[in-house]
Protein backbone atom coordinates (compact mmCIF):
# COMPACT_ATOMS: atom_id res chain seq x y z
CA UNK A 1 0.00 0.00 0.00
CA UNK A 2 1.28 3.46 -0.89
CA UNK A 3 -0.06 6.87 0.08
CA UNK A 4 1.14 10.43 -0.51
CA UNK A 5 0.74 13.69 1.37
CA UNK A 6 2.13 17.25 0.99
CA UNK A 7 4.51 17.93 3.88
CA UNK A 8 7.84 19.70 4.40
CA UNK A 9 7.23 21.77 1.27
CA UNK A 10 7.29 18.69 -0.93
CA UNK A 11 5.38 15.49 -1.71
CA UNK A 12 5.94 12.65 0.74
CA UNK A 13 5.29 9.06 -0.36
CA UNK A 14 5.14 6.18 2.12
CA UNK A 15 4.76 2.60 0.94
CA UNK A 16 4.31 -0.31 3.36
CA UNK A 17 3.97 -3.74 1.76
CA UNK A 18 2.15 -5.45 4.61
CA UNK A 19 -0.49 -7.98 3.45
CA UNK A 20 -2.61 -6.84 6.39
CA UNK A 21 -4.20 -3.69 4.93
CA UNK A 22 -5.23 -2.30 8.32
CA UNK A 23 -1.71 -2.75 9.67
CA UNK A 24 -0.22 -1.09 6.57
CA UNK A 25 -2.57 1.89 6.90
CA UNK A 26 -1.79 2.28 10.60
CA UNK A 27 1.95 2.15 9.89
CA UNK A 28 1.64 4.78 7.17
CA UNK A 29 -0.39 7.01 9.50
CA UNK A 30 2.39 6.79 12.10
CA UNK A 31 4.96 7.72 9.47
CA UNK A 32 3.04 10.78 8.32
CA UNK A 33 2.44 11.85 11.92
CA UNK A 34 6.18 11.71 12.64
CA UNK A 35 6.94 13.84 9.58
CA UNK A 36 4.22 16.36 10.50
CA UNK A 37 5.81 16.72 13.95
CA UNK A 38 9.20 17.60 12.42
CA UNK A 39 7.52 20.08 10.05
CA UNK A 40 5.85 21.77 13.03
CA UNK A 41 9.12 21.99 14.96
CA UNK A 42 11.64 22.89 12.28
CA UNK A 43 9.84 24.83 9.55
CA UNK A 44 11.37 28.20 8.65
CA UNK A 45 7.89 29.34 7.57
CA UNK A 46 5.91 28.47 10.73
CA UNK A 47 5.98 31.41 13.15
CA UNK A 48 5.85 29.23 16.29
CA UNK A 49 8.34 26.57 15.19
CA UNK A 50 11.53 26.08 17.18
CA UNK A 51 13.49 27.50 14.24
CA UNK A 52 11.42 30.71 14.15
CA UNK A 53 11.65 31.16 17.92
CA UNK A 54 15.41 30.76 17.78
CA UNK A 55 15.76 33.27 14.96
CA UNK A 56 13.69 35.78 16.96
CA UNK A 57 15.00 35.30 20.47
CA UNK A 58 18.19 33.25 20.81
CA UNK A 59 20.51 36.24 20.35
CA UNK A 60 18.93 37.79 23.48
CA UNK A 61 18.45 34.75 25.70
CA UNK A 62 18.73 30.95 25.72
CA UNK A 63 15.69 29.31 24.13
CA UNK A 64 14.43 25.85 25.13
CA UNK A 65 13.64 23.64 22.12
CA UNK A 66 12.28 20.16 21.56
CA UNK A 67 14.81 17.36 22.02
CA UNK A 68 14.47 16.46 18.34
CA UNK A 69 15.32 20.00 17.24
CA UNK A 70 18.28 20.00 19.61
CA UNK A 71 19.50 16.71 18.10
CA UNK A 72 19.33 18.10 14.56
CA UNK A 73 21.21 21.21 15.66
CA UNK A 74 23.86 19.07 17.35
CA UNK A 75 24.35 17.02 14.22
CA UNK A 76 24.42 20.15 12.06
CA UNK A 77 27.27 21.45 14.22
CA UNK A 78 29.15 18.21 13.62
CA UNK A 79 28.74 18.47 9.84
CA UNK A 80 29.93 22.09 9.96
CA UNK A 81 32.98 21.17 12.01
CA UNK A 82 33.87 18.19 9.82
CA UNK A 83 33.47 20.23 6.62
CA UNK A 84 35.24 23.31 8.05
CA UNK A 85 32.12 25.38 7.43
CA UNK A 86 31.17 24.24 3.92
CA UNK A 87 27.95 23.06 5.55
CA UNK A 88 26.41 25.89 7.57
CA UNK A 89 22.78 26.28 8.65
CA UNK A 90 23.31 30.03 9.21
CA UNK A 91 23.27 30.82 5.47
CA UNK A 92 19.51 31.59 5.67
CA UNK A 93 20.11 35.37 5.08
CA UNK A 94 21.42 34.52 1.61
CA UNK A 95 18.32 32.48 0.86
CA UNK A 96 16.13 35.34 2.09
CA UNK A 97 18.08 37.80 -0.08
CA UNK A 98 17.62 35.53 -3.10
CA UNK A 99 13.85 35.12 -2.34
CA UNK A 100 13.99 31.39 -1.62
CA UNK A 101 12.84 32.09 1.96
CA UNK A 102 10.66 34.84 3.45
CA UNK A 103 12.17 37.37 5.86
CA UNK A 104 11.51 36.13 9.40
CA UNK A 105 8.98 38.22 11.32
CA UNK A 106 10.35 40.21 14.28
CA UNK A 107 13.81 38.66 14.00
CA UNK A 108 16.85 40.93 14.46
CA UNK A 109 18.97 41.62 11.41
CA UNK A 110 21.74 38.98 11.33
CA UNK A 111 25.34 40.01 11.86
CA UNK A 112 27.21 39.70 8.53
CA UNK A 113 30.04 37.70 10.12
CA UNK A 114 27.79 35.28 12.05
CA UNK A 115 28.31 31.57 11.37
CA UNK A 116 27.67 28.13 12.80
CA UNK A 117 30.35 28.82 15.43
CA UNK A 118 27.98 31.35 17.04
CA UNK A 119 25.36 28.70 17.85
CA UNK A 120 25.76 27.55 21.47
CA UNK A 121 24.10 24.32 22.58
CA UNK A 122 23.52 24.30 26.33
CA UNK A 123 22.15 21.82 28.85
CA UNK A 124 18.45 20.92 28.96
CA UNK A 125 17.98 21.44 25.20
CA UNK A 126 18.60 25.17 25.43
CA UNK A 127 20.14 27.11 22.55
CA UNK A 128 21.54 30.61 22.32
CA UNK A 129 23.29 32.64 19.65
CA UNK A 130 26.40 34.73 20.34
CA UNK A 131 25.29 37.14 17.60
CA UNK A 132 22.04 37.75 15.76
CA UNK A 133 21.72 35.16 13.02
CA UNK A 134 19.10 33.20 11.09
CA UNK A 135 19.18 29.43 10.79
CA UNK A 136 17.40 27.26 8.24
CA UNK A 137 17.34 23.51 8.89
CA UNK A 138 15.74 22.92 5.48
CA UNK A 139 17.05 19.74 3.90
CA UNK A 140 18.48 18.13 7.01
CA UNK A 141 15.15 18.56 8.80
CA UNK A 142 13.55 16.79 5.85
CA UNK A 143 16.12 14.00 6.08
CA UNK A 144 15.62 13.71 9.82
CA UNK A 145 11.84 13.58 9.28
CA UNK A 146 12.24 10.62 6.92
CA UNK A 147 14.45 8.86 9.49
CA UNK A 148 11.88 9.53 12.21
CA UNK A 149 9.09 8.25 9.96
CA UNK A 150 10.95 5.00 9.31
CA UNK A 151 11.27 4.46 13.06
CA UNK A 152 7.60 5.34 13.60
CA UNK A 153 6.41 2.93 10.91
CA UNK A 154 7.99 0.16 12.97
CA UNK A 155 7.54 -2.55 10.37
CA UNK A 156 8.75 -6.11 10.88
CA UNK A 157 11.99 -7.03 9.05
CA UNK A 158 10.09 -9.02 6.42
CA UNK A 159 7.90 -6.02 5.46
CA UNK A 160 9.18 -3.75 2.69
CA UNK A 161 9.00 -0.02 3.53
CA UNK A 162 9.76 2.88 1.19
CA UNK A 163 9.66 6.55 2.28
CA UNK A 164 10.45 9.37 -0.15
CA UNK A 165 10.27 13.08 0.70
CA UNK A 166 11.31 15.09 -2.33
CA UNK A 167 14.48 13.11 -3.01
CA UNK A 168 15.29 12.09 0.58
CA UNK A 169 14.70 8.34 0.51
CA UNK A 170 14.79 5.52 3.07
CA UNK A 171 14.26 1.86 2.26
CA UNK A 172 13.94 -1.07 4.66
CA UNK A 173 12.93 -4.69 4.22
CA UNK A 174 13.98 -7.74 2.24
CA UNK A 175 13.75 -6.36 -1.31
CA UNK A 176 16.02 -4.26 -3.49
CA UNK A 177 14.62 -0.97 -4.78
CA UNK A 178 15.79 0.46 -8.12
CA UNK A 179 16.30 4.24 -8.02
CA UNK A 180 16.99 6.39 -11.09
CA UNK A 181 19.19 9.43 -10.48
CA UNK A 182 17.29 12.07 -12.41
CA UNK A 183 17.71 15.84 -12.18
CA UNK A 184 16.96 18.93 -14.23
CA UNK A 185 20.47 18.76 -15.72
CA UNK A 186 20.67 17.26 -19.20
CA UNK A 187 22.47 13.93 -18.87
CA UNK A 188 23.59 11.52 -21.58
CA UNK A 189 23.42 8.65 -19.08
CA UNK A 190 21.03 8.34 -16.12
CA UNK A 191 22.39 5.81 -13.60
CA UNK A 192 20.23 3.43 -11.61
CA UNK A 193 21.13 2.63 -8.00
CA UNK A 194 20.12 -0.58 -6.24
CA UNK A 195 19.05 0.18 -2.68
CA UNK A 196 18.56 -2.23 0.20
CA UNK A 197 18.12 -1.13 3.82
CA UNK A 198 19.66 2.30 3.40
CA UNK A 199 19.24 6.00 2.78
CA UNK A 200 19.75 8.21 -0.24
CA UNK A 201 19.49 11.97 -0.80
CA UNK A 202 19.86 14.03 -3.97
CA UNK A 203 20.43 17.75 -4.52
CA UNK A 204 20.86 20.09 -7.47
CA UNK A 205 20.20 23.77 -7.85
CA UNK A 206 19.33 23.66 -11.55
CA UNK A 207 15.58 23.19 -11.20
CA UNK A 208 15.26 26.12 -8.76
CA UNK A 209 17.50 28.78 -10.34
CA UNK A 210 16.42 32.41 -10.02
CA UNK A 211 17.73 35.64 -11.53
CA UNK A 212 19.38 37.88 -8.95
CA UNK A 213 21.38 40.98 -9.80
CA UNK A 214 22.41 39.79 -13.25
CA UNK A 215 23.35 36.34 -12.01
CA UNK A 216 21.61 33.00 -11.66
CA UNK A 217 21.43 31.66 -8.12
CA UNK A 218 20.08 28.44 -6.61
CA UNK A 219 18.98 27.38 -3.13
CA UNK A 220 22.25 25.72 -2.05
CA UNK A 221 24.96 27.83 -0.44
CA UNK A 222 28.68 27.30 0.17
CA UNK A 223 28.93 28.09 3.88
CA UNK A 224 32.46 29.48 3.56
CA UNK A 225 32.06 31.83 0.61
CA UNK A 226 28.30 32.47 0.70
CA UNK A 227 28.16 31.65 -3.03
CA UNK A 228 25.35 29.73 -4.69
CA UNK A 229 26.39 26.19 -5.70
CA UNK A 230 24.83 23.38 -7.68
CA UNK A 231 23.68 25.29 -10.79
CA UNK A 232 25.45 22.86 -13.13
CA UNK A 233 26.02 19.92 -10.81
CA UNK A 234 24.05 17.11 -9.22
CA UNK A 235 24.93 15.18 -6.06
CA UNK A 236 23.43 11.98 -4.72
CA UNK A 237 24.74 10.56 -1.45
CA UNK A 238 24.14 7.12 0.02
CA UNK A 239 24.56 6.96 3.80
CA UNK A 240 23.33 5.20 6.91
CA UNK A 241 20.47 7.68 7.38
CA UNK A 242 18.73 10.45 5.47
CA UNK A 243 19.89 13.34 7.64
CA UNK A 244 23.53 12.43 6.96
CA UNK A 245 22.88 11.84 3.26
CA UNK A 246 21.10 15.18 2.83
CA UNK A 247 23.75 17.18 4.69
CA UNK A 248 26.54 15.62 2.64
CA UNK A 249 24.88 16.45 -0.67
CA UNK A 250 25.41 20.13 0.18
CA UNK A 251 29.08 19.49 0.95
CA UNK A 252 29.54 17.61 -2.32
CA UNK A 253 27.84 20.37 -4.32
CA UNK A 254 30.22 22.90 -2.75
CA UNK A 255 33.44 20.86 -2.83
CA UNK A 256 33.12 18.24 -5.56
CA UNK A 257 35.94 15.69 -5.35
CA UNK A 258 37.42 17.57 -2.36
CA UNK A 259 34.53 16.16 -0.32
CA UNK A 260 36.07 12.66 -0.25
CA UNK A 261 37.55 12.94 3.27
CA UNK A 262 34.26 13.94 4.90
CA UNK A 263 32.39 11.27 2.94
CA UNK A 264 34.88 8.75 4.30
CA UNK A 265 34.42 10.07 7.83
CA UNK A 266 30.68 9.39 7.66
CA UNK A 267 31.00 6.13 5.71
CA UNK A 268 29.08 7.61 2.76
CA UNK A 269 29.32 7.34 -1.01
CA UNK A 270 28.50 10.16 -3.43
CA UNK A 271 27.52 10.01 -7.09
CA UNK A 272 28.47 13.42 -8.48
CA UNK A 273 27.70 14.85 -11.90
CA UNK A 274 28.81 18.02 -13.59
CA UNK A 275 28.42 19.16 -17.16
CA UNK A 276 32.13 19.10 -17.95
CA UNK A 277 33.28 15.83 -16.34
CA UNK A 278 30.15 13.69 -16.30
CA UNK A 279 29.66 11.15 -13.52
CA UNK A 280 32.18 10.56 -10.73
CA UNK A 281 31.84 8.23 -7.71
CA UNK A 282 33.36 9.64 -4.52
CA UNK A 283 34.07 8.03 -1.17
CA UNK A 284 33.68 4.41 -2.27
Amino acid sequence: MIRARPLLGTRVDIRVEDPDEDAANAAIDRGFAAIADIHRLMSFHESMSDVSRLNRDAAREAVAVDARTFEVLRRAQDFSAQSDGLFDITTAPRLVEWAFLPRPDCAPTPAPEASWRDIILEDENRVRFRKPLWIDLGGIAKGFAVDQAMTAVGARPEIQVYINAGGDLRVAGPNIEMVRLRSAIDMDVVPVIEMEDGALASSSGREHLKDHRNSRVGPHVDGRSGASVGADTFACVAAANCLTADALTKVVLAAGSRAEPILGHFGAIAYFYDLSAGWVTLGA
